[in-house]
């Protein structure tokens, strides 16, 4: 299946098994990050722009993943004193 969608005003044929407005809704935050990084620093051609899109997306992605990572060590961390609470409180 192909979806035709724009990006920083050029036209691609996405082609997927997603669901059409997925790839809509992906598209379309591409280039908003793209027309962010314009914005603040109007570079000459689109191909850098798209670089530094793809970095601030890629950052923003990093940081879920870290945030994620940390979560999840804090929730071991709670279920591995739970345990001990519980392991001692029926020992008695």
């Amino acid at each position: 299946m192909g979806v035709e969608v724009e990006i920083f005003d050029q036209k691609f044929i996405i082609k997927s098994d997603e669901d059409k407005d997925y790839i809509l809704k992906l598209a379309e935050y591409v280039d908003s990050k793209m027309r962010e990084v314009n914005s603040k620093r109007q570079l000459s051609t689109p191909r850098k722009v798209a670089v530094l899109a793809a970095l601030n997306i890629t950052h923003e992605l990093f940081s879920i993943k870290r945030e994620m990572q940390e979560k999840d060590i804090d929730i071991a961390n709670r279920a591995d004193r739970l345990l001990e609470l519980i392991s001692v409180e029926f020992k008695t």
